[in-house]
C-alpha cells in the first residue's frame, strides 16, 4: 500500500490550514480599517470597505457598534450612511445601550430624531431614552422624546423614572418639564424612593422644593 510521505502529509495539512484561516483573517482585516476608516470619517473608503465585506454592526473593542459612536458624537452624515449601509437601528450594548439611548444621554437632539424618524425604538421596558436623556437634563430632548410618544412614566428594572433622573441630576428645568406634562411624583423604586426623596438626597433643594410645592397643589 502506498503511504503518503511525512513531510507531504504535513505539507497537506498546512495547506488546509492556510485555506480554512485566511478568509477569516482577510474578513478581520476588512473590518479593522472599516473601523479606521469611520474614526477619520473617510465615507468613501468605507463604503468600499463595505463592498469587501465590512459589517456596519459588529462593535469595537469598547462593546459599540459604528452607529452608537456616530450617535454619541452627533455625526449625523456618518448616521446617514450607515443606516443606508443596512445599520440596525436597535443593537444594544453590553450594557443594554442603543444608539438612541447614547444620543439622548449626550444631549443629541437632531440625531435623535434621525434615528427615530428611521425607527429607532424609544419605548420599552427598563432604561430607555427619555430616561437617560432626563438624567442629563436635555429638554429639547425630552420635549422630542414626548412628543413622539414615549411613556413619561416607564420605570426601569429597579423602579426608576425619567422624573427620579432628573431630580437626581438637579435639573430644575428638566423636573418643571416632566411634572408639567404628567409625570407622576408618587412613584417609588424598588427602595421606596420617590424623585422627591431623590431630590434630598443629593442635596437639590430648589429642586425638592419645587417637587413638593407641585406634590401640594394637587
Amino acid at each position: 500500500m502506498y503511504c503518503m510521505p511525512t513531510n507531504s502529509r504535513f505539507l497537506s495539512v498546512l495547506i488546509v490550514i492556510i485555506i480554512f484561516f485566511l478568509p477569516i483573517n482577510s474578513i478581520a482585516g476588512v473590518q479593522d480599517d472599516f473601523f479606521w476608516a469611520i474614526d477619520r470619517d473617510n465615507l468613501s473608503q468605507a463604503a468600499e470597505l463595505i463592498k469587501k465585506g465590512a459589517s456596519p454592526d459588529v462593535p469595537n473593542a469598547e462593546g459599540y457598534t459604528p452607529l452608537m459612536v456616530a450617535a454619541k458624537t452627533g455625526n449625523l452624515s456618518l448616521t446617514q450612511f450607515l443606516i443606508d449601509a443596512g445599520a440596525k437601528l436597535n443593537i444594544r450594548n453590553r450594557l443594554g445601550e442603543t444608539a438612541i439611548m447614547l444620543a439622548s444621554y449626550h444631549g443629541q437632539t437632531e440625531m435623535v430624531k434621525q434615528l427615530y424618524i428611521k425607527g429607532a425604538e424609544i419605548d420599552h421596558n427598563g432604561w430607555n431614552p427619555l430616561i437617560y436623556a432626563a438624567f442629563g437634563g436635555h429638554l429639547d430632548v425630552i420635549q422630542l422624546l414626548l412628543s413622539s410618544g414615549a411613556d413619561i412614566n416607564s420605570i426601569t428594572d429597579n423602579g426608576s423614572t425619567a422624573l427620579m433622573m432628573a431630580a437626581r441630576g438637579g435639573h430644575l428645568k428638566a423636573v418643571s418639564l416632566l411634572l408639567n406634562s404628567g409625570a407622576n411624583p408618587e412613584i417609588k423604586n424598588e427602595h421606596g424612593d420617590n424623585a422627591l426623596v431623590w431630590a434630598e438626597k443629593y442635596d437639590h433643594q430648589e429642586v425638592a422644593g419645587f417637587i413638593r410645592n407641585f406634590i401640594q397643589s394637587k
